[in-house]
């Protein structure tokens, strides 16, 4: 339905990535944004900003002199 009027609303800790006739354009902070699609803006996708942490095990050898 926001398609429809051109208004698209980008979520906290996100940003999305604006095309304009499928070359990339602009990077869309969080809030409210116009997108006029009759105009050949399109919205590509959304990034999260989020911290993702991974926990990894490595065992090392070390040589002691």
């Amino acid at each position: 339905m926001g398609n429809l009027f051109c208004c698209i609303q980008v979520d906290q800790s996100t940003v999305a990535i604006k095309e304009r006739f499928g070359k990339f354009e602009d990077v869309l902070e969080p809030g409210c944004h116009c997108l006029p699609w009759f105009l050949g803006s399109q919205l590509a996708g959304h990034l999260s900003l989020r911290l993702q942490q991974l926990d990894v095990k490595c065992e090392t050898k070390t040589k002691v002199t």
